[in-house]
């Protein structure tokens, strides 16, 4: 059993006084900030268990971020407003931290601290030194719409993308689409994956009852930018325009294109205006997440429900925070078709 590490432990591994690494822990006056910083990294270093006065102070929880731009995101602006709204409704206070805005030097975890938070919320993308140095602060974490990368207990919420890939191409079938093209980069997020994972299942469950579906995978990236299993650029690695270029120039097979999501939606309604390609009537479209994109331009999608992610994830998080449970639970949210415009119903040609 690892023995606790109280205050003298640090002051012996610093070789300062006990009353010092008291006064710098509990972020009193007299302690320089550069000491304060070295002896809360030792704290965390050597596995400190940071407590928190639950009852006598309103709580406080941080959300994890890759950087602000996703403020910009409808997605995830979706997801944020969810979040903000069940912390109002709690009386919860919450801070934004983007780990990739920190300068060179800046050490996440005395971020965190500075909040004085009881809970984190990660999304989306996080990398693994990240996750491994604020699992270490001991304060309960839900990760949204990511699995985290660590065996150590956290709670994750996500919507069901297996069954939202399903869901697609199961609604393109029906229209009587066999030709069936999936895009994106299936490395891009865990999310990506699950989707064409449920794609694939519908379309060798369609082959299987003897129906004649092909599928053509533009599913890969050039991993230009990727640095400790996260991408570094989020435009240029969502997918691989060249390859759906050149297929659109050499192949006029496929009738009906899933995107994985709307960011990359955007993209393939750009190539098609350019070729002169209609929506619905010379190639259907259909997208995973339903935001103002597919919105906007009238393109059938599978909603995800954004907002909820965020209320539940903060449910999640305030249910460990105050009865400190330790189990890791898994929430996944269901998907919805949202029908428009953009998918021809190719049963009626065939009559």
């Amino acid at each position: 059993m690892a023995k606790k590490v109280t205050f003298q432990t640090i002051a012996d591994e610093l070789n300062v006084s006990k009353g010092l690494v008291s006064l710098a822990m509990r972020n009193k006056y007299g302690v320089s900030e550069e000491m304060r910083s070295k002896i809360v990294l030792k704290a965390i270093e050597l596995g400190y268990e940071f407590k928190q006065n639950m009852q006598k102070q309103k709580k406080n929880i941080t959300l994890l971020v890759k950087n602000m731009g996703i403020l910009n995101e409808d997605f995830w602006r979706r997801c944020i407003l969810g979040i903000e709204t069940e912390c109002a409704n709690e009386n919860v206070g919450f801070t934004i931290l983007g780990w990739m805005s920190l300068n060179d030097g800046e050490d996440i975890s005395m971020n965190i601290l500075s909040e004085k938070c009881q809970g984190l919320i990660v999304l989306n993308q996080c990398q693994r030194s990240i996750v491994e140095r604020i699992s270490r602060l001991s304060i309960p974490i839900v990760f949204v719409d990511m699995i985290n990368p660590l065996e150590v207990s956290s709670d994750q919420v996500m919507a069901n993308n297996f069954n939202a890939g399903m869901q697609a191409v199961n609604y393109l079938l029906e229209k009587g689409h066999r030709n069936i093209l999936l895009f994106g980069n299936i490395d891009y997020s865990f999310s990506f994956l699950q989707r064409y994972y449920g794609c694939m299942k519908a379309i060798k469950r369609a082959q299987k009852r003897g129906e004649e579906v092909r599928n053509v995978n533009i599913i890969d990236c050039v991993k230009t930018h990727l640095i400790d299993d996260v991408y570094q650029d989020d435009e240029s690695d969502l997918c691989n325009d060249a390859a759906l270029c050149r297929y659109l120039e050499e192949n006029g097979e496929v009738t009906a294109i899933v995107c994985f999501n709307d960011s990359i939606l955007r993209r393939v309604l750009s190539i098609l205006k350019k070729r002169r390609l209609r929506v619905p009537e010379d190639i259907s479209l259909i997208s995973i997440d339903n935001v103002q994109c597919s919105e906007d331009n009238d393109i059938t999608s599978v909603d995800i429900p954004k907002a909820e992610l965020g209320v539940q994830a903060v449910r999640m998080l305030m249910e460990r925070i105050e009865n400190r449970r330790t189990n890791s639970v898994s929430l996944e949210l269901n998907t919805t078709i949202a029908e428009r415009n953009s998918v021809k119903d190719l049963n009626h040609e065939k009559d």
